[in-house]
């Protein structure tokens, strides 16, 4: 009897997780002043204005930060370009798969 080939899952057997950056240089680019606008926040809370958002922005590119996490840093994170590098999901178990389940 044949065996079925299945390729391997690329993102694991039970996924994996990537967490969205913003690249510095495309937000530069082709974002209006009126998305900048409101896109961080200063210390005391409020949201900055476009220029500041540019000049933030800039400094990150000085920095040598190629992109931002839209977030808090996940572990792994690369501001030089590299971004999420992937977190493997846990396993989830099925509620109904009554093989897998302990029994207590």
């Amino acid at each position: 009897m044949p065996t079925e080939n299945k390729p391997a899952a690329p993102f694991g057997p039970n996924g994996r997780t990537f967490h969205i950056h913003l690249s510095v240089r495309g937000a530069l680019r082709d974002f209006s002043k009126r998305q900048l606008k409101g896109m961080f926040s200063m210390e005391g809370g409020r949201d900055c204005t476009a220029e500041e958002a540019k000049d933030h922005l800039l400094e990150c590119l000085a920095q040598g930060k190629e992109v931002l996490p839209m977030g808090p840093p996940c572990e792994g994170f690369d501001f030089a370009g590299g971004g999420c590098p992937g977190h493997d999901m846990p396993p989830v178990a099925n509620a109904h798969d009554l093989v897998s389940m302990e029994i207590a």
